[in-house]
Parts: C-alpha cells; structure tokens; sequence
C-alpha cells in the first residue's frame, strides 16, 4: 500500500497543480472547465474550494462565488436553483447537511456551520462536537457577514440583516436582524404580494 501511495505521488501532486490553477484562472475556458468538473449546473468562480465533490450537489443557475470554502469532507451541501453564495462564504459542512431552497441570495463572507466545537461541562471543548442540520428554505435574502449556526432552520420568504448570529427557527415571510438574531417584522413578502398584484 506505501509503495502505490510513493507511486502515484508524482500524480496526485500533478492533478493538485492543474486544479490549483483552474482555481486561479480568470478566462472563459476556466471557468467553463470549473462547471463542468462539478456535475454542469453551478458557476464556479475563482478560488473556489469543495472538498468533497461527491458531497455537493447544485441546481441549475447557482453559483459560487469568489474565494468560497466549501468544508465537507463527510457532509453535504445541496444549493437550489438560482440561489448563491457570495464572495468569500465559508460552509463547514466537515459533518451533517447544509440544504439551501431555491432564489437564495447570500451575502460576502457569511459562514453557515453543521458542524462545530461545542461546550459541555466538565469536558474539554476541543473534544466535544456538534452535528446538526442547517436548512435555508427558498426566496431567503441573507446579508453580509452573518453567521448561521448548527441546527438553524430557516423558512421561506425571510430577510436576515447584515452581520447577524442565528440560531433557531426563522418563521416565514419575515425579517430578522442582529446578534443575536431577532424578530424586526413579520408578513413583508405578503405585503410586497399585495401591492405588487395592485400594480397589475
């Protein structure tokens, strides 16, 4: 088994560089190489990293943006259709699932964690993990730096201001905003509904 891993060294190593530079390259042909290396649906920008190919699956339309970490080693992440991960979002999926709707939109630099060290009494909080869940329902606007926690439930149709902490379930048709994360405002999609079947 040492021998094959000394053996085939030369060719991880050379994969690894071809990746690498797939990763930097700004052209059309990158990019179209990029889509293509994960599974056709999902834009691909630059310096994107999924650890786990087999661990992502992405509808039609999406796309990750620039310098998105993808940590899923043994979790999975499913993005829908239409939805997006903005420039630099960190997803550590290492355990569990992420499972984000369709007409996402999230914001730079937000993380969203399955997976995570956690407290407990009289244990060392290295050794302690946390595994649960996160699912994003559709049409969610969630700002710029916020962080979403394991276990977060998020319903359809929610605002999620810039820089927030959530950890819970988000109720529908509604805004939410700070740290941590609270109610500001239930049913504003039904009142944009409203107004915007008036205009017609």
């Amino acid at each position: 088994m040492r021998f094959l891993r000394i053996l085939f060294a030369p060719l991880d190593l050379t994969i690894e560089c071809v990746r690498g530079l797939l990763r930097q390259n700004e052209s059309a042909l990158a990019a179209w190489i990029r889509r293509r290396l994960h599974g056709g649906n999902c834009s691909i920008d630059t310096q994107v990293v999924i650890k786990n190919q087999h661990g992502f699956k992405a509808g039609p339309r999406s796309a990750l943006y620039h310098g998105t970490y993808i940590l899923n080693s043994h979790g999975q992440l499913e993005l829908g259709p239409d939805s997006h991960l903005g420039a630099y979002c960190y997803v550590n999926a290492c355990y569990g699932r992420v499972v984000i709707g369709s007409h996402v939109a999230i914001g730079p630099g937000t993380k969203i964690f399955s997976y995570s060290n956690h407290y407990r009494a009289a244990a060392f909080v290295t050794d302690e993990k946390l595994t649960e869940d996160v699912t994003i329902g559709s049409n969610v606007f969630i700002g710029a730096n916020c962080v979403i926690l394991p276990g977060t439930r998020i319903a359809d149709n929610v605002v999620i201001g810039a820089g927030s902490i959530v950890r819970k379930e988000l109720l529908p048709n509604s805004v939410y905003a700070g740290v941590p994360c609270r109610l500001v405002r239930m049913g504003w999609y039904d009142a944009v509904a409203e107004s915007t079947a008036a205009v017609k």
